[in-house]
């Protein structure tokens, strides 16, 4: 299944591909890759490894190393699709908010069109999660727009990592976009200046720098405030991540947009208490001294669907009610 995150403005991480070629030297997913490859030499050449049309390693299954164990980066951080993982947020029934693929930027130019397609397909399938995407290579999303590849779902987020002023970031009139400044690498200066296109996102994250490496960038207290008053005078949801505590102190903003519903206003709804929810006798148990009742589904102009007796308290995957109040 996928992870519980640790990452706090999201409640799960998943990861159908994994690693990277930007090369940031401040990159907390290539440093984690190491722990977690093995020996990457001696796995490139096991036959669990298959490579596509792109030249690219693919994973049907869990790479599994000489003594059975799993090795979850058997290429270190080199691209890779984990084919297996699509089939994961359909398996997460209750309505969640997950960051696509942390371990990877799925739109760096070495990924091909098809990846991100089963990647949208596996979404697709899954519709009352939301899925929350991050790059820093926001032309991408324009491209896959002009293509129509790019979903518009109002569950979809498209966010681009900003660490200066002078990064670029995508933003779209139709579809839900956000701005991940971490880390703060520099002063914000024109934030507040009207024509600055920041202040077209519906949502902005910020944090500082992790790590213990040399020359790490630690955010002044004023570079903080300059874009909490930006975001506070455009009225745009500001999420702080828990990394600034040390600067910003304890009470961090932590706001998510209106359309975005986090875990608690997520409930599953009942199959027992929706109005489309019908019953009928199938047997009495005498065993347990109680009517088995058949559960079915009538909404709309869609034919009668029976439900089966394991999701009644909590809802088939295709229920159009999931992630809404009924």
């Amino acid at each position: 299944m996928m992870n519980k995150s640790k990452i706090d403005w999201c409640d799960f991480s998943w990861n159908p591909v994994t690693g990277c070629l930007h090369g940031c030297p401040y990159c907390y997913a290539a440093k984690q890759t190491k722990r977690f490859s093995g020996d990457v030499r001696l796995n490139k050449a096991s036959k669990q490894l298959r490579k596509d049309e792109n030249g690219l390693y693919v994973l049907d299954k869990p790479f599994r190393n000489q003594s059975g164990k799993v090795i979850p980066d058997p290429v270190g951080f080199e691209p890779i699709m984990h084919s297996y993982r699509l089939e994961m947020p359909a398996q997460k029934k209750k309505p969640a908010n997950i960051f696509v693929c942390s371990m990877a930027d799925l739109f760096g130019a070495w990924v091909p069109d098809s990846w991100i397609e089963e990647v949208f397909r596996a979404c697709d399938a899954a519709p009352w999660h939301t899925y929350m995407f991050l790059t820093k290579n926001p032309r991408r999303y324009m491209d896959l727009a002009e293509k129509g590849i790019i979903r518009t779902g109002e569950n979809f987020w498209y966010g681009s990592t900003a660490t200066t002023p002078e990064t670029e970031f995508f933003w779209h009139d139709q579809l839900n976009t956000f701005v991940s400044i971490e880390p703060i690498k520099a002063p914000f200066p024109d934030v507040n200046e009207a024509e600055n296109g920041i202040q077209k996102a519906k949502w902005i994250i910020i944090g500082a720098e992790t790590g213990n490496q040399k020359g790490k960038t630690v955010p002044e207290r004023g570079w903080i405030e300059s874009i909490a008053q930006a975001c506070k005078k455009a009225e745009i949801p500001l999420f702080m991540k828990d990394n600034l505590a040390s600067v910003w102190g304890k009470d961090l903003v932590r706001e998510y947009p209106a359309n975005m519903p986090h875990e608690e206003d997520k409930p599953i709804p009942h199959c027992l208490e929706c109005e489309y929810h019908e019953e009928a006798e199938r047997h009495y148990n005498e065993r347990h001294g109680k009517t088995i009742m058949n559960h079915f589904c009538v909404n709309g102009d869609e034919e009668r669907k029976a439900i089966p007796g394991r999701y009644v308290r909590t809802s088939p995957p295709w229920c159009p009610f999931r992630g809404k109040e009924v």
